[in-house]
């Protein structure tokens, strides 16, 4: 009896970490357990590593987004407009024009900010602000009358890192119809929060498609498809 135990005792002694962790059936240590120099060991950890690494890279995709949107608070000194738009004030009815920041931390691989300054005035409802990437185009539409008085120019190889892009004329009474109140921007901001949550919790399906080594994930519209990418898009933008 004591001989079986010695050799029960013996036989765990020698299990492989693996086999002892039940990732593998069966494996013998024959190296003195020196992992370190075990070639068997660092086949079983590269193996494990390219399992692992496209759901990490999954979930980056999407955590960053949710850090960017966790990071953003409401400021008092931009005017946060309807459909996206954002504005600051540089002398009476004057203002800089830009992309809400909600809707930035959306936005990827974005090849061109577009603003047709040759449309000097812009009615509402018409599109003052077009964003292409390789996942298409969507529009922002003026939410008021609006007057173009000149484009901000960008040399940035990332339109994104220009705040503002243009300088427009918003008369005081067109800027109190478009503006969003703080209750209005602070839903926006958990409706934002709530469809970046939903797509955390999709992860695994949403990716399958990305799971085949065939592609590395490193953007939203790459996890959720570009048609789906441009309706969240849109859906941010009231459409």
């Amino acid at each position: 009896m004591n001989n079986e135990n010695e050799c029960h005792s013996n036989y765990e002694k020698l299990k492989c970490i693996w086999m002892a962790s039940q990732v593998i059936e069966y494996k013998l240590c024959d190296n003195k357990f020196d992992c370190e120099n075990c070639m068997f060991d660092k086949v079983m950890r590269n193996l494990m590593n390219k399992q692992e690494t496209p759901f990490k890279e999954v979930a980056s995709v999407v955590d960053v987004v949710s850090g960017k949107l966790n990071s953003i608070k409401y400021d008092d000194k931009i005017i946060y407009l309807k459909n996206n738009l954002v504005a600051k004030e540089i002398c009476s009815n004057t203002f800089y024009l830009g992309i809400n920041p909600i809707l930035n931390c959306f936005l990827d691989t974005v090849s061109s900010i577009t603003i047709d300054d040759g449309i000097r005035s812009i009615s509402t409802g018409q599109q003052i602000i077009q964003i292409s990437g390789i996942w298409g185009t969507v529009s922002l539409s003026s939410p008021v009358k609006i007057l173009i008085h000149d484009k901000v120019s960008n040399t940035n190889d990332n339109p994104l890192m220009t705040q503002w892009h243009a300088i427009i004329g918003i008369e005081n009474r067109e800027l109190l119809r478009g503006r969003l109140s703080r209750e209005e921007w602070d839903n926006m901001h958990l409706r934002a929060l709530s469809i970046i949550e939903e797509i955390k919790s999709e992860v695994p399906k949403v990716g399958d498609t990305m799971m085949d080594g065939g592609n590395q994930i490193k953007f939203l519209h790459q996890l959720v498809g570009t048609k789906k990418y441009i309706i969240i898009l849109n859906t941010l933008n009231g459409q």
